[in-house]
């Protein structure tokens, strides 16, 4: 019995298949490529080929890392209804009310403790949506119709055991997005001062490093039994932004000073309201799962100013 990955060559898919393969799992690896090891080609939106390729490998557990929109993911939750014994659901922590908060899109009061998942969520839909909308040609034109709370309710819908796994910020190899850019970046080129928003030093939200993320996607997709529900992913008792800066200092052996001065008004974090945190309460799936993040802190640290300084010095 196999586990089918869908998105299997990403960010995350590829150290999923990485973590399945080294547990002994027979993977079926889909990407529209079909790379890598247990590779298969095929496009996520071909509902069909999807399920025949599910068939004929007979997969047991469907790990879903791509589920942004409903027009590409309800036609799937409703094809592979009876036919797979788990869909294991790739959402986010988006779907909390303090991120609109964050960005301005609310002004209700935030919750400021670790969110567990019982946690009040958005109410304004589709948090990437652009005004105008992005044009129909534009490789981010699905961002307008990305929402992973209808995705959620549908798979409760649904006639399949499931389990929903809330990601945090990742980082780590592949990090596109640069999470620590700010902070590793200036150290990696010896600045003498580290300058930082005072918000955004203090600001708190849940990270996870991308392995061990994958791990515990690992775990759920291995254990067809396991329990079913909505979980939070993340490391625990997570520090401001200043503590990171300090350990990305100590992993740098970076004798620099850290200066607090505003954001200037062009800046990202310019945008956003600081007084929203986005932190995790992660004890349920760790409960759950009899499961802990498997790299060291250290590693993690290593990992994400290795992907940094790759990028900075190609």
């Amino acid at each position: 019995m196999a586990i089918l990955v869908i998105g299997a060559t990403g960010f995350i898919g590829a150290p999923l298949v990485r973590a399945l393969l080294a547990g002994g799992d027979e993977v079926v690896a889909v990407s529209r490529r079909g790379d890598g090891a247990g590779g298969a080609a095929c496009d996520r939106r071909d509902v069909a080929a999807l399920v025949a390729l599910a068939v004929s490998r007979r997969v047991r557990t469907v790990i879903d890392l791509l589920a942004y929109t409903e027009a590409e993911t309800l036609p799937l939750l409703e094809a592979f209804g009876g036919r797979v014994e788990r869909y294991v659901l790739a959402s986010s922590m988006d779907v909390y009310r303090n991120y609109e908060g964050l960005h301005g899109k609310s002004r209700s009061p935030p919750v400021r403790e670790a969110m567990d998942e019982h946690a009040p969520l958005r109410v304004t839909p589709h948090p990437y949506r652009s005004d105008p909308l992005r044009p129909a040609a534009s490789s981010e034109a699905w961002l307008d119709d990305y929402d992973k709370i209808p995705l959620e309710e549908a798979l409760r819908r649904a006639d399949l055991r499931h389990t929903i796994l809330r990601l945090p910020m990742v980082y780590g190899r592949g990090d596109r997005q640069q999470r620590f850019r700010w902070a590793i970046s200036p150290m990696l080129k010896a600045v003498p001062t580290l300058t930082i928003d005072p918000g955004w030093a203090a600001w708190r939200t849940t990270y996870g490093f991308v392995d061990d993320l994958a791990d515990a996607l690992a775990a759920c997709g291995r254990r067809p039994s396991a329990p079913s529900g909505t979980f939070n992913l993340g490391e625990p008792d997570p520090p401001d932004h200043r503590a990171w800066a300090e350990r990305f200092a100590r992993t740098l052996d970076w004798p620099g000073m850290v200066e607090l001065r505003p954001a200037p008004p062009e800046s990202p974090i310019a945008s956003l309201d600081l007084d929203y945190p986005l932190i995790a309460d992660t004890r349920a799936f760790r409960q759950a799962y009899g499961w802990t993040e498997p790299t060291p802190l250290a590693e993690r640290l290593e990992g994400a100013v290795a992907e940094q300084r790759r990028r900075d010095f190609p």
